[in-house]
């Protein structure tokens, strides 16, 4: 069995990371598309930053429905905003297959990792610029296609080597937790988008990863399996 390494750089945490005066909040800036603001991923890392007695994390998000990087890039606004500075973490997330791809027996692929390898250092660049770290969200397979996370994960663990960021190992997560439990509903009804339960485990490896604790015992939100999916979360961000 293929053991996929991800890429995983210490990061200044949400209690150490740099103040300036009185403590204040540690911001993140997400850019992707729905599979940011399904469920409000972002308000929800608050939440458990929150809860789980950490410094404040404070988000912000440029997010429209079905963006790659190469638009994002195209399009200005995620520039805009990283340019503004002040970020302590900037998310990047690729479209849901790394871009436009063909179907095979109808089901979607995984498109070449090239355009990926093309953006990602042009945005990583400017985060730099604004005296940010980059944090790649790594997503999940569709439902019907599981075959896909391998690729996937491979390649979010290339840029992130390449370009010595950080990856928030969401997809391998949602891999493991489905493999305990194979009944558990992480997806959406159409099959790529998010459950709010698949939200929630998004959630916990993004607060693992930012805050460098681990997000078991920490508040369910109304989710029954909050406790394996805390588990899921953590023993896949530090295994």
């Amino acid at each position: 069995k293929t053991l996929l390494l991800v890429l995983l750089l210490v990061l200044t945490g949400c209690e150490s990371a740099p103040e300036t005066g009185a403590e204040r909040p540690v911001l993140v800036l997400f850019i992707g598309n729905s599979f940011v603001f399904y469920n409000d991923l972002p308000g929800t890392v608050e939440r458990l930053a929150a809860a789980g007695g950490a410094r404040a994390i404070e988000t912000e998000s440029v997010a429209p429905g079905g963006m790659t990087l190469e638009t994002h890039w195209r399009s200005g606004a995620a520039l805009e905003a990283i340019r503004r500075g002040g970020w302590d973490y900037v998310v990047l997330q690729e479209q849901s297959t790394l871009g436009p791809s063909p179907e095979v027996n109808r089901l979607p692929t995984i498109a070449d990792a090239r355009t990926l390898h093309a953006y990602a250092p042009l945005f990583d660049a400017e985060v730099k610029k604004a005296g940010a770290r980059t944090v790649f969200y790594m997503t999940w397979a569709r439902r019907e296609s599981p075959q896909n996370q391998a690729p996937l994960a491979e390649a979010y663990t290339a840029i992130g080597r390449e370009l010595g960021a950080t990856v928030a190992p969401v997809g391998l997560a949602w891999k493991n937790a489905l493999e305990e439990k194979p009944g558990l509903v992480l997806h959406d009804a159409d099959g790529s988008h998010p459950a709010p339960a698949g939200t929630y485990l998004a959630a916990c490896v993004f607060y693992a990863v930012l805050c460098d604790r681990s997000p078991e015992g920490l508040p369910d939100f109304g989710q029954p399996d909050a406790a394996l999916l805390q588990r899921a979360a953590w023993r896949t961000v530090r295994p």
